[in-house]
């Protein structure tokens, strides 16, 4: 009797330890949550200010990404959001300006145009998942009808955990997200640009 136990205790131990043949496509919804120590937050001058804040999602991919079994030819399957891409980039920009004290609603402020450029993950599976995150932002401040700064920025984040998480995903895109914000706001040109900008 317990031989079989032990030989049943195996065979459920290989199974749980498999690798998937193949995986189902994932939807996941794209709620923010930073992922920033303080210390990496853009430090602003305090007459930083905006008037208003723009995000336009310009990608001609809606996919954010794939998700394929390690070591297979296939050609994987896709992963999208079930929420709205620029509300959630959105999030991520005001929470840094909120920490970096940056006044918005301005009325003689320069406006803030974000453009959502791209967006890629990759889930490699194996016996649990890596995941990537890849984002590119283009930043704008504009004033009166005329262009005082403008970048593009990326950013990048890694995560490894379970197959098909959810969470997973945030925490890689919300780590994504606010190293690309970061980016833009360290800049000295931004730096500048936001208070003279008029």
């Amino acid at each position: 009797m317990r031989k079989k136990f032990v030989v049943l205790l195996i065979v459920l131990l290989g199974a749980a330890c498999s690798t998937p043949s193949t995986v189902a496509p994932l939807s996941v919804p794209l709620t923010y949550k930073s992922m920033l120590n303080p210390a990496e937050l853009a430090t602003l001058p305090p007459c930083a200010a905006l008037s208003k804040i723009e995000v336009t999602d310009a990608r001609s991919e809606k996919a954010i990404g794939t998700r394929f079994v390690e070591g297979k030819t296939s050609a994987g399957a896709p992963v999208t959001a079930s929420t709205d891409v620029a509300e959630w980039v959105r999030a991520g920009v005001e929470n840094a300006l909120h920490h970096s004290n940056v006044a918005i609603n301005k009325a003689d402020a320069p406006a803030l145009l974000v453009t959502i450029e791209q967006i890629t993950t990759t889930e490699n599976v194996l016996h649990r998942s890596g995941y990537e995150g890849h984002m590119t932002l283009t930043f704008e401040l504009r004033s009166g009808g005329k262009s005082c700064w403008k970048d593009r920025v990326d950013g990048s984040a890694e995560n490894y955990g379970y197959t098909g998480s959810v969470e997973n995903y945030q925490e890689t895109l919300n780590h994504a997200l606010d190293r690309a914000v970061t980016r833009a706001f360290k800049s000295p040109d931004f730096t500048k640009s936001v208070c003279s900008c008029s």
